[in-house]
């Protein structure tokens, strides 16, 4: 077991040559075990004499579960230097909703009451919203410097993959918007100066955007930087989690992302697999998974499937037990 904590908290660079937290996100389609297996590398690194804090962003709430946390929002001691928080998308929504309108009326000071109230429940139901406050919450966690790694517990895939994309689409459309409105601002002066009116030097809106750009731009390259940032990704050894597996290293890969750990999960014994009649599926899962181009050569290691699912810290500790190498696995 000693050996195992070793290699998961050797595969992570040292927070403390960062000036700050090293986030590890762990990401996988929904059921595959990323709560369980968020765990494990918490306490591993934690039990390596770390300061490690765990999140959930999961809204299936399973950390807040296993690990008996009371309220959500809020960091719980879980053992030693291991703390664990269950974020809660709907409690962050309202407070996120007030920011948006109060800036959208900073911008434009002339909106009424009724307007606003309006302009709230638009950006309350746009697409993405969630997507955003997860991001913002990433965001957050970086400056976290209470603790030495973060690990975070990811939403399903789909829902994940849309988040990492995030701030290289803003990028991309602030850019685009700083251009037209510095052409309108443009256009603004000229007529200012034909009038003979003294044009506004400074553009509320421009400056807004440019520190958007500058926010997002810089937070691209945090989830990108291997200084900064490690991915793990989980699968089961069925087809779908397998796809979900590859389009999400397909993804890490195009944002230059560092992915440390691939772990199967959940993987029968042999003769168990045939009893079940999933003996060649779960063969070929395995085999595809080993093969998975990997960004940033990855360790891939293989979880054995227990009788009792580990729903708690003490059957998260058991699975260490129960990994190894995922061709020593395929070998045997």
């Amino acid at each position: 077991m000693g050996r195992v904590v070793l290699v998961l908290e050797n595969l992570f660079p040292h927070p403390e040559k960062q000036g700050g937290p090293h986030l590890v996100i762990t990401s996988g389609k929904g059921g595959v075990g990323k709560t369980t297996v968020s765990i494990l590398v918490a306490d591993a690194l934690a039990r390596g004499g770390w300061r490690v804090l765990v999140v959930s962003l999961d809204q299936a709430k399973h950390l807040q579960e296993y690990l008996g946390l009371g309220e959500t929002n809020r960091a719980y001691r879980v053992d030693g230097g291991l703390w664990a928080l269950q974020f809660d998308l709907e409690r962050e929504a309202e407070r996120f909703t007030q920011e948006y309108v109060m800036l959208l009326q900073q911008i434009m000071p002339g909106l009424k009451a009724l307007n606003l109230e309006k302009y709230a429940e638009v950006v309350r139901n746009s697409p993405g919203f969630e997507e955003e406050i997860y991001l913002r919450y990433l965001e957050g966690l970086y400056s976290r410097r209470e603790y030495d790694y973060i690990v975070v517990d990811t939403p399903p895939t789909g829902i994940t993959l849309r988040i990492l994309g995030l701030p290289g689409n803003y990028v991309f459309w602030l850019e685009r918007l700083s251009e037209l409105r510095e052409r309108i601002v443009g256009a603004r002066y000229v007529i200012s100066k034909a009038l003979g009116e003294r044009p506004e030097v400074r553009d509320p809106v421009l400056d807004k955007l440019g520190e958007l750009r500058q926010r997002y731009g810089g937070l691209r390259e945090r989830l990108s930087s291997s200084r900064d940032t490690s991915y793990v990704v989980v699968a089961t050894p069925e087809p779908l989690p397998v796809f979900e597996a590859r389009k999400t290293l397909e993804q890490l890969r195009r944002l230059g992302a560092t992915v440390r750990l691939l772990a199967a999960n959940k993987v029968l014994p042999p003769d168990k697999a045939r009893l079940l009649g999933v003996h060649g599926v779960q063969r070929k899962s395995l085999e595809e998974l080993a093969q998975l181009p990997c960004p940033g050569e990855c360790r891939r290691i293989a979880i054995m499937a227990t009788e009792e699912p580990p729903h708690s810290l003490t059957g998260a500790r058991r699975l260490l037990e129960r990994v190894a190498p995922l061709q020593e696995v395929l070998s045997a």
